[in-house]
């Protein structure tokens, strides 16, 4: 039987797994309808995402309809859980974007188009929820048309009355459907078929030579030529077409369901990895995603790109050189599993207990050592310290994480042992609290958010000198060092750099690097607040030493002790780190968001376009970027995202530097 692998994506509650419970519905392969909002979704099964109702992971429902395999993908919309989005558009061989007929293009629609048009996979756009009242699909379809250019196309558009939707008319055939079948075209209706349908046609034949020929000549175009037509241009990404419905209504679901079967693309029709040339050769596997499940374990999620897999068979794992046995082959219907014997190309399945294997790998047969290139995930946005309710959760903590991370590439985390704190780096909130649920439900633990840590710095602003002698006499050989340092300032972002000044053998060349790093340790522990000082040049220029007890120790300590002494002369000051990020926002919020940034201490670079979308660039005080996604989130009604990155220090303000410095001496006296 041949299959077809298809992905649902969109923005955040347009309707994407609504959409594929209908068609679960209308293909029969449930006999209820499932509900996100109720609980009873097929694709939306995890507890989190039952509670939370949206969907948070990528799901795969595989069925057939008309004697036709469909692989079917739900993604994520928040922009928090992207990670999935892409994961699953960088297998699919084409996709049906959702839009909300109230809402049109929103930020992930956006990245969605430009996943899809990076990787050439065709794509259908499913206007939803047209049964909203305040829902327009032909607004919608004209701001499509805006965003993605020529080639956007209507098949199939609503049939509305007032605020009340009858049905819908496909343009291909001609035909008018209600919730209850087929319907009449209403009389008053039929002249804005006339004019889109001649839209349709005059679109499909900019882009198809045949059907352009007979345009122009004025020669009858049947139905047959315009589905001939479509399908080509279809595949070569040159159409794509826009389908109107309602997935709680089911209105328009069986329309999609026909061109899923007309005109979406077979495996050996899609675009392959440049280091595929044929689906028929030896097998190449790559895995884009793994979950992991209790009394499970890890389930690695595979596109077979050629070839077939086939249980007891073994694979080589390209991407690290070792060997994998496949024992089980799944195909999935949401949380359900059905054992199967081999999947072959363009199909997804589920491998189990694979012992070395996770996202990104590639499995080939071991005579054909294909390696496909890894997916590009975003890096995280925001970050939080945690820590567990006792040392036992902590170290829970410590052994949860490595496998949650195994499952979600977006994460990271580390131990940031200048601050001394356990760090979680996520793509925001939504995103913080579900692997914070993770870790409670799945290990046991009580999870505590703390503010992390800014890593500030200490600098000077004048050159100045400095001295120590260091002489302990303990019976037996003593300790003696005495060390003589000058320190200047140097530019920014020069770091700490010693010089050996001294001559005539005053301090023995052997005790030089001792020397050093004393001034290095002490330059680790700061003045003002016990920040490291940077962008200072050390300067050793004379001393003394003592021919039976001097020691690398002894002059360690006095090194040190001399840069100490020396910083209080040079009007040492505080740097702040600085972020440079970068914020991508509806347009309408552009005041309230560069208001914001202002409030934060932040600098406006400048704003650019991208799409229909603004994209302000900052630089910000990374202490004042603490919970920025939640705040810009609930400014933007959850349509804004940001990145950033570490841009430079600078001097912090003389009220923010005499705050750091006391919380910092609050802290030491806890």
């Amino acid at each position: 039987m041949k299959r077809k692998n298809i992905c649902i994506a969109g923005h955040a509650n347009s309707g994407k797994t609504s959409l594929g419970e209908a068609i679960l519905y209308k293909a029969n392969v449930t006999n209820r309808l499932g509900s996100t909002d109720k609980g009873t979704s097929i694709l939306d099964y995890m507890k989190y995402e039952k509670e939370r109702k949206h969907t948070v992971s990528l799901s795969v429902a595989s069925f057939e309809y008309n004697n036709l395999g469909i692989d079917l993908i739900d993604t994520p919309g928040y922009p928090d859980f992207q990670g999935d989005l892409i994961s699953a558009l960088s297998v699919s061989d084409s996709v049906i974007i959702i839009v909300d007929g109230s809402s049109g293009i929103e930020f992930t629609t956006e990245k969605v188009i430009e996943h899809a048009k990076k990787r050439g996979i065709p794509r259908l756009f499913f206007v939803s929820k047209t049964e909203k009242e305040d829902a327009n699909f032909f607004r919608v379809f004209d701001e499509i048309k805006s965003d993605v250019g020529d080639g956007v196309l209507p098949l199939v558009i609503p049939i509305k009355e007032g605020n009340e939707i009858k049905g819908v008319v496909d343009l291909l055939e001609l035909k008018a459907y209600s919730t209850d079948g087929e319907m009449e075209i209403p009389s008053s209706f039929e002249g804005k078929v006339k004019e889109y349908r001649e839209s349709m046609v005059e679109s499909l034949a900019e882009v198809d030579v045949e059907l352009m020929e007979k345009f122009i000549d004025e020669e009858e175009i049947s139905e047959n030529d315009i589905a001939k037509g479509l399908h080509k241009c279809f595949l070569d990404g040159k159409v794509f077409p826009v389908i109107s419905g309602d997935s709680l209504s089911l209105l328009g679901v069986d329309s999609l369901l026909k061109y899923v079967e007309k005109i979406f693309p077979y495996p050996d029709e899609a675009p392959h990895p440049v280091e595929v040339k044929s689906i028929e050769e030896p097998p190449v596997a790559f895995v884009f995603k793994t979950k992991f499940e209790p009394h499970v374990g890890e389930l690695n999620f595979i596109k077979v790109w050629s070839g077939k897999v086939t249980a007891g068979s073994s694979f080589l794992n390209n991407s690290n050189n070792t060997k994998e046995k496949i024992n089980q082959i799944f195909r999935l219907r949401g949380n359900n599993r059905e054992s199967v014997d081999e999947i072959g190309s363009g199909s997804v399945g589920v491998l189990v207990k694979l012992k070395n294997t996770s996202t990104s790998d590639t499995l080939t047969d071991p005579s054909h050592p294909v390696k496909l290139g890894e997916i590009d995930f975003p890096n995280p946005v925001a970050k939080v310290a945690i820590e567990g309710g006792s040392e036992k959760e902590e170290d829970r903590i410590s052994k949860g994480l490595p496998k949650i991370k195994r499952t979600d590439p977006t994460l990271n985390y580390y131990f940031d042992s200048e601050a001394k704190q356990l760090i979680i780096e996520t793509m925001g909130e939504q995103h913080m609290q579900f692997v914070k649920s993770w870790l409670e439900e799945d290990f046991g633990v009580t999870v505590l958010e703390k503010k992390p840590r800014v890593h500030y710095r200490e600098t000077i602003q004048n050159g100045a000198e400095g001295w120590a002698k260091f002489k302990k006499q303990t019976g037996g050989r003593g300790q003696y060092g005495e060390v003589y340092i000058k320190v200047e300032p140097l530019e920014r972002g020069e770091g700490v750099e010693f010089e050996n000044q001294i001559k005539g053998g005053r301090i023995p060349s052997k005790f030089i690097p001792s020397v050093e790093a004393g001034v290095r340790d002490a330059a680790k522990e700061g003045f003002l607040a016990d920040y490291p000082v940077i962008d200072l040049k050390i300067i050793a220029y004379d001393g003394t030493y003592h021919p039976v007890d001097s020691s690398d120790n002894a002059f360690k300590r006095a090194g040190s002790m001399a840069l100490k002494d020396s910083l209080p002369k040079t009007s040492p000051y505080l740097l702040e780190p600085i972020l440079k990020i970068h914020v991508i926002i509806p347009n309408e919020y552009t005041g309230d968001v560069m208001g914001d940034l202002n409030a934060r201490r932040g600098r406006i670079l400048g704003m650019d376009a991208e799409g229909k979308f603004k994209a302000i660039n900052a630089y910000v005080p990374e202490r004042e970027m603490y919970n920025y996604s939640n705040q810009l989130r609930s400014i933007t009604q959850g349509t804004g995202t940001y990145t950033s990155e570490f841009a430079f220090y600078e001097r912090a303000p003389e009220d923010i530097a005499e705050e750091i410095i006391r919380e910092k001496k609050q802290e030491k006296e806890k």
